[in-house]
């Protein structure tokens, strides 16, 4: 999903720290929450989140989410996109992920980056032609965030990415293996991650997948969107057994020796559905071992997604006690 909303300007960058007394009045959760075997899991690596920006950073808004959280500071994934929807803001907004070391060094992010813009072809990318931008970008991101995840070209099954695959599968197989390369000589500790949106989509995502030598996590991006059937017959049907849903996720990530991830996923255009969300915890229950991380979209993009808009609070509620401490 392309995050909703203006980019952030640079006036709105200027570091406030002492908001962060105005962000931490949300009492902690209550629940403690138990896998089926008895043993305790950690939800912290499943409770990351893609947050809004905010009067100053979106550190500041994910400090906040962990206080709701009743997590400890710097303890979840932070989600954001590098760049923007042309090559000026690609070349523009570096200074992002310098305010979220600023405003918190110790705070690791996934940071999608995309493949190619509009109106360039991804053969371009891949014969090397926008070099110039992804080495800015990588030396960039390493400088604020070394061990970064790096979500490159996501969504490539989604036809309206700048980067859709379907007819270009060769292409973006070799733009992205291009990119990497390029990131890899400014961090060693940097993790790659090739994510397509769930379900069929508009064209199959495993014709772009660029080799195991290039990809440390297998993403999914999951949102329930759909109407048709009650909550529990389209968890089956849309999101459980679908074409490239999560069990050929799961298979897919098992045959290829990755962890699975879900940078993206949230509730959607079907409104409340505590449902969706318990479904999605006890998934990531059920496969904790074999998943490197999860994050929440609580920014309304695509879809309606966000918990504290007030039109989910059944999901909202269920969320907190399941994800919190």
């Amino acid at each position: 999903m392309i995050r909703n909303g203006p980019l952030p300007s640079r006036r709105s960058a200027i570091i406030q720290l002492t908001v962060l007394a105005a962000l931490s009045g949300v009492a902690p959760a209550q629940a403690l929450i138990t896998i089926a075997k008895g043993s305790r899991l950690d939800p912290a690596k499943f409770a990351g989140a893609f947050v809004e920006w905010g009067p100053h950073g979106r550190e500041l808004m994910l400090q906040a989410w962990e206080k709701w959280l009743n997590y400890p500071l710097s303890s979840v994934l932070g989600v954001d996109f590098y760049g923007g929807s042309t090559w000026q803001e690609f070349s523009t907004l570096g200074w992002v992920p310098g305010v979220w070391k600023t405003l918190n060094p110790a705070r690791n992010v996934v940071w999608s980056v995309p493949l190619t813009m509009k109106g360039t072809a991804l053969h371009e990318v891949a014969v090397g032609q926008r070099d110039a931008e992804f080495e800015a970008a990588a030396r960039i991101i390493s400088t604020a965030q070394p061990r970064a995840i790096v979500r490159i070209g996501w969504e490539m099954n989604v036809q309206s990415m700048a980067w859709f695959a379907k007819d270009q599968s060769n292409d973006y197989i070799e733009a992205f293996r291009r990119v990497v390369g390029i990131f890899r000589r400014y961090s060693t500790d940097f993790k790659y991650d090739w994510c397509p949106g769930w379900g069929v989509q508009d064209s199959p995502a495993d014709r772009a997948y660029p080799g195991d030598d290039v990809v440390d996590y297998v993403g999914l991006d999951v949102y329930d969107f759909r109407f048709e059937g009650s909550p529990a017959e389209r968890w089956n049907q849309f999101y459980l057994r679908a074409p490239f849903g999560l069990h050929w996720h799961k298979e897919f990530s098992a045959r290829h020796g990755k962890l699975m991830s879900y940078p993206e996923w949230g509730v959607g255009n079907f409104g409340d559905n505590p449902f969706f969300v318990q479904q999605m915890y006890d998934w990531f229950v059920e496969n904790e071992s074999n998943i490197a991380y999860a994050a929440y979209f609580n920014v309304d993009g695509a879809w309606p997604t966000k918990l504290d808009a007030g039109r989910v609070p059944e999901s909202r509620r269920i969320f907190r006690e399941l994800f919190g401490r």
